[in-house]
């Protein structure tokens, strides 16, 4: 599993959540990435990515797991990524 963040140097919102994603990530031992649309466009349009922030996790073969966009805290991630693990995903928490 990865993480890509979506953000651009505009958003206030963005910039707030980042070391929250950041933690989780490192709790998770997920990589992530972070993308600016407005220097990388066609990454932003090549994920469908219409507003910022925008969290998209892909399974190992690149494929859309979940997406996170505009409104959403820390515990909907952390609930996903919870039941993710549990049902049996690529367990990679505390090991």
């Amino acid at each position: 599993m990865k993480a890509l963040y979506f953000k651009n140097k505009s958003c206030s919102v963005c910039s707030a959540f980042f070391p929250r994603l950041v933690e989780i990530c490192e709790e998770y031992q997920i990589p992530y990435e972070v993308i600016d649309t407005l220097e990388e466009p066609e990454k932003a349009g090549q994920g469908l990515v219409l507003s910022v922030p925008t969290i998209i996790f892909l399974d190992e073969e690149n494929r859309e797991l979940r997406r996170f966009s505009g409104y959403f805290g820390s515990q909907e991630i952390k609930d996903f990524l919870e039941r993710y693990f549990l049902a049996g995903g690529e367990r990679q928490k505390h090991q």
